[in-house]
């Protein structure tokens, strides 16, 4: 049997972009995608200062999938990003290197956020309605800080086993995007596991964790009425609904094609090369956007009084002063 090594090679063979892109359309994308990525990087930038400045923000265990996600996102755009931006520019890739870390950024910190966003959808469940498994040094170590380390590290040890070392030989097309994948992607059944482990598996999961979110909050809001902290865990819903409605919205045109080619394999060819590639790169550049406005405290200016109205209750409840308050509870759990 023939043993093959992971080598690459850019095509002699001379092929076009698609009919309907055009120099004109390449340039329209270029400047759109270069001015949204400075916006992005300045606004990324002054969330992460901000985040690991304020003890108060960086502390809070439902901050660091966030802290996760905008870090996530602003490699993106200085990574992959430019990569594409240099395509768009130029009309093609520049070197058989170029393609495969254009590949290797492309796919890895898609799947990396992804990931992320997937458990910190889970994560939001255990945070409001399990906060006694993160109480103690070693609850935090297993329920909350290894599965972030594993949705961080796993994909990109996955991406860079199977690009880099992968045993075959990458015949790249400059003039295609992405230099028309690499080698592995003709192996349909490895194909096939990516697109479900990175695209239909996570959207689906991130769309039923949401909903169940909501539902469990409204049910535990009317069983406990007011005794528990209900601004608090609105609050965090919120900041989980917004991100995640965000990834939904951007995976869910891909995953939905890939459904349909599974009976019609061409269905949505050109419109994804020439439309959804690009409109997915929104994403990274929207996260910090959306985060940054779930976050209070940075652009309202208040550092403390998480609850405003919290004075107004205390003066106005007529329970026993005795009986231990839920909400100083909560909040004492957040900020752990």
């Amino acid at each position: 049997m023939a043993s093959y090594n992971n080598s690459s090679q850019i095509s002699d063979i001379s092929y076009t972009i698609p009919s309907f892109e055009t120099v004109h359309s390449r340039m329209i994308k270029f400047i759109l995608l270069l001015l949204f990525q400075l916006l992005s990087i300045t606004c990324s930038l002054f969330l992460l200062f901000h985040l690991i400045k304020k003890p108060t923000l960086h502390r809070a265990l439902h901050n660091h999938t966030l802290i996760a996600l905008v870090i996530v996102s602003f490699f993106q755009t200085i990574s992959d990003l430019p990569m594409t931006l240099d395509y768009l520019r130029m009309g093609q890739a520049s070197s058989s290197i170029f393609c495969l870390l254009w590949n290797f950024f492309a796919l890895s910190n898609y799947a990396v956020g992804v990931w992320i966003m997937t458990w910190a959808s889970f994560e939001r469940h255990l945070l409001i309605f399990h906060e006694r498994l993160t109480i103690t040094s070693r609850g935090r170590i297993l329920y909350h800080y290894i599965p972030l380390l594993v949705s961080f590290a796993l994909p990109w040890i996955y991406y860079v086993i199977l690009i880099f070392f992968y045993p075959c030989t990458n015949t790249f097309y400059p003039t295609f995007l992405f230099c028309g994948w690499c080698c592995y992607a003709y192996n349909d059944q490895l194909v096939f596991f990516n697109w479900m482990m990175f695209g239909v598996i996570p959207t689906c999961l991130i769309s039923l964790f949401c909903v169940w979110l909501i539902l469990r909050v409204i049910a535990h809001k009317r069983r406990v009425q007011q005794r528990i902290n209900w601004r608090q865990h609105r609050r965090m819903t919120i900041q989980l609904l917004s991100i995640s409605s965000l990834y939904i919205f951007f995976d869910a045109p891909t995953v939905i094609i890939g459904l349909v080619r599974l009976g019609l394999p061409t269905f949505g060819n050109e419109i994804q090369i020439l439309y959804l590639f690009y409109i997915v790169y929104l994403l990274p550049i929207l996260v910090p956007f959306v985060c940054l406005s779930t976050l209070r405290e940075l652009w309202s200016g208040k550092q403390t009084q998480i609850h405003p109205t919290r004075q107004f209750t205390q003066n106005h409840t007529t329970g026993r002063t005795d009986q231990p308050d839920l909400r100083t509870r909560f909040k004492q759990i957040i900020k752990v």
